[in-house]
């Protein structure tokens, strides 16, 4: 087997220049406004907000031949692929990798992530570190594993109507969704498995952002932190504060980012999301 490169899509909200740094290769999703379908990476967000307003953005993975053309590269250098997507519970991402990886077989090995934002980015840094340092496959998914098993992830919406219109919700979401409209209830969402659930409702956005706060601070210690937002920059920085006082994880260990087209096009404008990678047993 030749050196592992990884792959993975743009759900992870991985900076471009962090992902050249480590050597990622990183595949665009596809993102529809009714009839019109663009790449993630070729709509500035002020461009998608201002179609936002008029046609609810949906997503609908990643090509199979962007995956193709990654994979088809990788492998002609002589490397072995190691893709880590989007979680398979809420996209069709890890579906086309994995078709796209049938035309390499021995050569590319497709991870499903469970997870999304930096829930997925983190597995894909420590894959890459492992890869990196020669590791063989099979102790860079142990490696990934574990990761994936210290992630955690709340967001509080100002909305239902995004994630029930882009088809992402269980059915208890939809229903809860018109007793939310109706009360002007803001919901909490949480990860379980790569599956998104319906958390506490709660009377205010404030109250909803205070709550998941609480939530963060009984799971500390955190090795990584990062806020996600749309449209509440300066509340982010604030909860990235919030999150340093609460937990002890120093600032500078804290990112605050725009969340991309994977979960804008679920949450719609007013979301604040927490990710956090708990520390591992053996170093807390």
């Amino acid at each position: 087997m030749g050196e592992i490169r990884i792959v993975t899509d743009n759900s992870c909200d991985l900076p471009e220049e962090v992902a050249k740094q480590h050597g990622i290769t990183v595949v665009p999703l596809i993102v529809r406004f009714g009839e019109e379908t663009f790449l993630d990476v070729e709509l500035p967000k002020p461009e998608f907000w201002r179609r936002a307003e008029t046609a609810f953005p949906s997503t609908s993975g990643a090509s199979l031949g962007y995956f193709m053309s990654a994979f088809q590269r990788l492998v002609s250098e002589g490397h072995h692929v190691l893709c880590l997507t989007l979680t398979s519970k809420h996209s069709s991402v890890y579906g086309s990798a994995w078709t796209a990886a049938r035309e390499f077989p021995g050569q590319v090995t497709v991870c499903d992530s469970e997870s999304i934002s930096y829930g997925l980015a983190w597995q894909v840094l420590a894959a890459a570190d492992a890869a990196a340092k020669g590791l063989p496959l099979e102790q860079i998914l142990k490696i990934v594993a574990d990761v994936r098993s210290r992630v955690k992830i709340a967001l509080v919406l100002d909305t239902l109507s995004f994630v029930r219109r882009g088809g992402r919700a269980d059915g208890f979401i939809s229903l809860v969704d018109r007793a939310a409209r109706a009360l002007n209830i803001k919901p909490i969402i949480t990860f379980t498995n790569g599956e998104m659930k319906l958390g506490a409702l709660n009377r205010t956005w404030e109250r909803g952002v205070k709550r998941i706060l609480s939530d963060f601070a009984e799971k500390a210690p955190f090795e990584a932190f990062a806020v996600g937002h749309t449209f509440r920059l300066d509340r982010a920085h604030q909860f990235a504060q919030e999150i340093a006082r609460e937990t002890g994880l120093a600032l500078d260990r804290i990112d605050i980012f725009e969340t991309g087209a994977a979960i804008a096009s679920h949450s719609g404008p007013g979301l604040l999301a927490g990710v956090g990678l708990m520390k591992a047993p053996e170093s807390s």
